[in-house]
């Protein structure tokens, strides 16, 4: 029996089985694999302000805020003043949270290793699929909250039900 599903459901059970592996990978490290994904966002960006750090993960301001705080309060973040912009500031790795995350990139490279082995048409056909989706879920949300469809957000879900 073959099921039709939709692209965000297949979404949806794809992050359910990235989280399984990372899970995993990462158990015995110093990071989960979702702060793993922060220290990685800021280690990348090297000193960066929230709001950009939280544009590339995809997540809300207020909850990388939060998740900031932690990781300063375990001494692994630092703020930077942004010359850029006096009333915002930038973090940083501190080296304890830069020790952390090589320590769960070991165990990361190995699961990255292990599902590049299993791609069979390669990493970047594999990036570009998922570029294009993540652009097109971000315009339609930009879309349901701009009320674009002349129906508002709570109307498509009440229509949906």
């Amino acid at each position: 029996m073959s099921l039709t599903t939709s692209v965000l459901f297949d979404v949806f059970a794809l992050n359910q089985g990235v989280g399984r592996l990372l899970d995993a990978a990462l158990a015995d490290g110093p990071l989960s694999p979702a702060e793993y994904a922060l220290y990685s966002a800021i280690f990348e960006l090297e000193a960066a302000s929230p709001t950009t750090i939280a544009e590339r993960l995809g997540m809300p301001l207020t909850t990388l805020v939060d998740r900031l705080r932690e990781i300063e309060g375990r001494g692994h973040l630092r703020r930077l003043p942004n010359a850029a912009d006096g009333r915002s500031y930038l973090v940083a790795l501190t080296g304890e949270g830069q020790a952390a995350h090589r320590a769960a990139n070991r165990a990361f490279e190995v699961a990255i290793a292990a599902v590049r082995d299993q791609l069979e048409h390669g990493e970047a056909a594999s990036k570009a699929a998922i570029a294009e989706l993540r652009g097109a879920v971000d315009g339609a949300y930009v879309a349901l909250r701009r009320d674009s469809f002349g129906i508002s957000p709570r109307r498509l879900h009440d229509r949906a039900g």
